[in-house]
């Protein structure tokens, strides 16, 4: 007896993957739950440290006339030059939404300033666009809140205050940034975005559309998110209590001043297995 992998993906996202299939077998006896469903199994993400950045955030005065701006409520990134929309593209942001607050593993995409720190061009998902999160702000509301010690608070200061990427290492999280689909989806001008709130807190695009955005951007371009998205399961209302209990384990991780890492595993892998029951024979 044989089942194809793919058919389950029909009947929760029609379309959306692309994928198609067969099934030999009983189907009813397969349960299907919705994407949300499916995405709040996957695992938080697993940080791996790699070397330091070496350029400094502050770039030529030239490439400060390109900006982004990253509204979450309407899912889309404009590239400004001036006061010029050079460009829009449809983006899916983090499963639990955007908010000023955030803290590692919550999938929360940050709103605030930000710039680009480092570009990754040959990552899984396409280039990898990295932000200078967390900033003043996340780390004042950090220190305020106990999520993070104050030396982890001083260290995160300095580096903005010299220009650099702020440590990525500490418990309000990092390596949020702007990144293509990966290989599960079509890389020519063709390819979508895979809609809505599926992200660890990065910003997402099509493969194509990553790619020209990259071409337009560099160390230091500003970066601004907007809008508060509330998410699937997201309580801001507790989320000081919360935060203290999640992060104890963490408080006394040493904040390593211009860290990064690689970009966060979406997990994209894991959502279309779920979605696609196992081939037997």
């Amino acid at each position: 007896m044989r089942t194809c992998k793919g058919w389950g993906l029909l009947g929760v996202i029609p379309g959306a993957l692309g994928l198609a299939g067969c099934a030999t077998t009983h189907l009813s006896s397969v349960p299907v739950h919705s994407v949300a469903y499916y995405a709040a199994q996957i695992p938080p993400p697993v940080v791996q440290p790699v070397a330091p950045v070496v350029s400094p955030v502050i770039s030529e005065p030239a490439a400060q006339s390109v900006r982004i701006v990253i509204s979450t409520s309407t899912h889309s990134l404009m590239v400004y030059k001036g006061a010029t929309v050079l460009a829009t593209y449809p983006v899916a942001i983090g499963f639990n939404g955007a908010a000023p607050k955030r803290m590692r593993g919550d999938d929360i995409t940050p709103i605030g300033r930000y710039h680009i720190g480092w570009v990754s061009r040959d990552t899984r998902y396409g280039p990898f666009m990295g932000l200078t999160y967390p900033n003043r702000k996340n780390a004042a509301w950090g220190l305020r809140e106990g999520i993070i010690t104050r030396t982890q608070y001083r260290a995160i200061v300095a580096a903005v205050d010299a220009g650099h990427t702020p440590p990525q290492n500490t418990p309000l999280g990092g390596e949020i940034g702007i990144h293509g689909m990966g290989p599960h989806f079509a890389d020519g001008p063709q390819g979508k975005v895979f809609p809505g709130r599926w992200t660890a807190g990065c910003v997402a695009l099509s493969n194509w559309d990553a790619r020209q955005i990259a071409a337009m951007v560099q160390v230091g371009t500003p970066v601004e998110i907007v809008g508060d998205v509330r998410g699937f399961r997201r309580n801001l209302e507790s989320v000081s209590a919360d935060a203290r209990y999640k992060s104890a384990a963490v408080l006394n991780t040493r904040a390593t001043p211009g860290a990064v890492a690689k970009p966060q595993d979406t997990a994209m892998d894991t959502l279309v297995a779920a979605l696609a029951p196992t081939t037997t024979h």
